[in-house]
């Protein structure tokens, strides 16, 4: 039996110069902000894990997400990969929320002060390429020393 791999969403919500970053409360990753997201289930493609987990770790309801990147990460001591489906969304006009749900606190944060918090390492390669006006996906290549996601010993970027 080969490597295990993972397939997880990511989405980066946008409201004008901030998105919302959720501190995460238990492993893997915890203390540290990332986006929300979560597993993709039997029954599901990348898309609708993504709105789906957004909807259920922030209470905002996405009409729409937009597919930016696609994030290779592996972890050297356990060998397990993880395959992230990276996507951007602009918050839902007239939505209450975020809500903080057992996952972590969720934050509005402005892009120019995010890489001044604890986050996972992959936001500060990947953030200026989310938004950018070039077409394509960001294809990214991520090793890590362990499943923490602040392992990163190196990462190779790329547009496709």
């Amino acid at each position: 039996m080969g490597p295990r791999v993972d397939v997880r969403t990511l989405c980066f919500v946008r409201d004008g110069d901030r998105i919302l970053l959720q501190r995460r409360r238990r492993p893997p990753n915890e203390g540290l902000y990332n986006v929300p997201g979560g597993k993709v289930e039997h029954h599901e493609d990348p898309y609708e894990a993504c709105l789906r987990e957004v909807r259920e770790e922030t209470g905002l309801s996405l009409s729409h997400a937009r597919l930016r990147a696609v994030l290779t990460v592996i972890a050297r001591d356990t060998g397990t990969q993880w395959l992230l489906f990276t996507f951007v969304a602009e918050r839902p006009a007239g939505d209450a929320g975020p809500v903080t749900d057992d996952e972590g606190d969720l934050r509005w944060v402005p892009l120019d002060e995010v890489a001044a918090l604890p986050v996972v390492s992959d936001i500060p390669l990947i953030l200026p390429h989310l938004w950018s006006p070039e077409p394509g996906v960001l294809m990214a290549k991520i090793d890590c020393a362990t499943d923490d996601a602040d392992s990163v010993i190196g990462s190779r970027l790329r547009m496709s």
